[in-house]
């Protein structure tokens, strides 16, 4: 995504719930996604509130962290 483009909040939603989705599947809480990505726990909570836009970036760090392979 360039700069000049801006995420449509449906593809924020999507996003959102394909990460929450994967990590409710593997029993997964925030802490063990924030420890696997690098991150905060509380980004994961923020990102799952829908409080970080974009949202593509932090989704796509998430999936792998979680081991979903994602194509672009």
């Amino acid at each position: 995504m360039s700069g000049t483009e801006r995420e449509h909040p449906h593809d924020t939603e999507d996003l959102v719930r394909l990460v929450l989705l994967t990590r409710q599947e593997l029993g997964w809480d925030h802490a063990r996604l924030a420890a696997s990505a690098g991150i905060a726990e509380s980004d994961v909570a923020r990102f799952e509130a829908h409080r970080i836009v974009p949202a593509k970036p932090l989704a796509l760090r998430f999936l792998e962290a979680m081991g979903v392979v994602v194509q672009a």
